[in-house]
């Protein structure tokens, strides 16, 4: 079927069906180009945070769903979870709602001057039950109804890069040597002094363990690291230490913070992990540390920007 455009010409009389005809025009048309060229889900915002016992808060930001359709939400909106002893889910739809300041009335002829574009929050016991929603966050609720955890991962809520600066940063795991740490003339004891083996592919290490480190490169625009993902063997349990470093231009000195430490168990795992504040500048760097308390290999590392 062909797509129909509004042709003006000079004494054309245009009735009201004209312009709605015009406006889902160039509707439709940004629409498809959301979907062909950006694809759907979170685009920036939309972070979802406790707030109580069984509250959370939807923050600002912006969405498209798989119609292609923006959901601009412009303030904070809060939310009281109905579930117990279970997983719920948070998703935003679009929906359209009208606003009584926008109606008037005159010359016998009443209506709304205006329609406003306004998403709805809703909680889901499944995920994607409408094709027409976009899943922010699994909410997993205690057995007397409180908020226990919020998972924003990427298994659960898809992400489109807005500014094309952003997404995975994928490398293998080759981790730098460290040595004894000095302070001064004072050697610091460490129980962890064995090394990860290097080859091609991977990493890897013995029963007695092994312990790295390695810069992961941030790349030119991001201003957020918002993922983590590590792939691999191990007998035991690995250690998995993110750090935000570099220099803090607020303070004018150096950054050294740590974003995160997860406990991964094997044998063989695939963990994505959050990363809650992850804020960076221009002079910020990352790099992830890794202790192996047995036999390990990792064969992949990588990081998820915005």
């Amino acid at each position: 079927m062909s797509i129909k455009r509004l042709n003006y010409f000079t004494h054309q009389f245009l009735r009201e069906h004209d312009f709605k005809d015009e406006q889902t025009y160039h509707r439709e048309m940004r629409y498809r180009h959301n979907v062909s060229l950006h694809g759907w889900g979170v685009v920036q915002g939309l972070e979802v945070e406790k707030r109580g016992e069984r509250g959370i808060s939807v923050l600002p930001g912006i969405a498209i769903d798989k119609e292609g359709r923006e959901l601009v939400l412009t303030e904070s909106v809060t939310h009281e979870v109905i579930e117990r002893d279970t997983e719920t889910h948070i998703a935003i739809r679009y929906a359209e709602i009208w606003d009584e300041a926008d109606r008037h009335s005159g010359g016998g002829v009443e209506g709304f001057t205006r329609v406003t574009e306004s998403p709805e929050i809703i909680e889901r016991r499944h995920a994607h039950a409408d094709d027409a929603e976009v899943t922010l966050a699994r909410i997993h609720i205690n057995n007397v109804g409180h908020v226990h955890e919020i998972d924003m991962g990427p298994a659960v809520r898809n992400r489109i890069g807005g500014r094309g600066t952003g997404g995975w940063v994928r490398l293998p795991f080759k981790p730098a040597r460290l040595y004894p740490l000095r302070i001064g003339n004072q050697l610091v004891p460490t129980d962890k002094a064995y090394e990860f083996i290097i080859d091609e592919y991977k990493a890897y290490c013995d029963d007695q363990g092994a312990r790295g480190s390695m810069g992961i490169p941030v790349p030119p625009g991001a201003t957020k690291i918002v993922d983590f993902r590590i792939a691999g063997f191990t007998s035991g349990i690995i250690k998995v230490h993110l750090f935000r470093t570099g220099w803090n231009l607020h303070e004018n000195k150096p950054e050294d913070r740590k974003l995160l430490t997860e406990t991964v168990k094997g044998p063989k795992f695939h963990q994505d992990i959050s990363v809650k504040e992850g804020n960076l500048d221009e002079s910020h760097a990352v790099a992830v540390s890794v202790e192996a308390e047995k036999a390990a290999e990792i064969w992949f590392i990588a990081a998820r920007f915005e």
